[in-house]
């Protein structure tokens, strides 16, 4: 464990619609889930930087594709869903441009659903990974802000939801080595 690092990330550029989405040879890794699932501190996270993604104790920051570079891919950051201050035009164009990017991006090679502990998996979340499985994109459930449970209960979630989802990890930005582990993996698959 004593050899892992930290990602080296770097902002790339945002796009509001999958056709302005740049054309490259690499992988993608995406990062989905429901506003305040702490997509954006994972990002901070895992690459050791404060400012990297936009964070705010105001859900629904992210409002676009927002693409950051690693050292053999991509990580593409999506808008959080569900967040209810979204306006209805903002939601229609997600609607349309999100579903594009999983149907006909030949680049992604996996996608991270970040969840919150605390409530995982809600109606969206199960909306998300049924348009994963039936594009036959890889995935893994990352149950965020465990640091907020004692360990028998998050024992007992991540029983409880190992059942109808085996490929399921645990995180918190306060946890260094799961920090760190997490930053491992992308890297494999980003290199594989």
């Amino acid at each position: 464990m004593d050899n892992l690092n930290f990602l080296s990330l770097k902002f790339v550029a945002s796009f509001e619609k999958y056709d302005q989405i740049f054309e490259h040879k690499s992988k993608e890794i995406a990062f989905v889930g429901a506003s305040n699932s702490g997509k954006s501190s994972a990002i901070n996270a895992i690459s050791n930087q404060n400012k990297l993604a936009k964070v705010s104790k105001k859900p629904g920051k992210t409002k676009l594709f927002n693409f950051f570079n690693a050292p053999n891919g991509y990580i593409v950051d999506f808008p959080g869903y569900g967040y209810a201050k979204t306006s209805k035009q903002q939601i229609k164009i997600w609607g349309v441009e999100l579903p594009k990017y999983f149907e006909r991006r030949n680049n992604l090679c996996f996608v991270y659903v970040f969840t919150d502990v605390r409530h995982p998996l809600k109606n969206m979340d199960y909306q998300m990974l049924e348009l994963l499985r039936k594009n036959r994109i890889n995935y893994k459930i990352i149950l965020t802000k465990s640091d907020k449970l004692n360990q028998k209960n998050l024992s007992n979630i991540i029983t409880d939801l190992q059942k109808d989802f085996p490929n399921l990890d645990y995180f918190s930005i306060k946890d260094k080595q799961q920090v760190l582990r997490i930053a491992q993996e992308i890297n494999e698959l980003l290199s594989n």
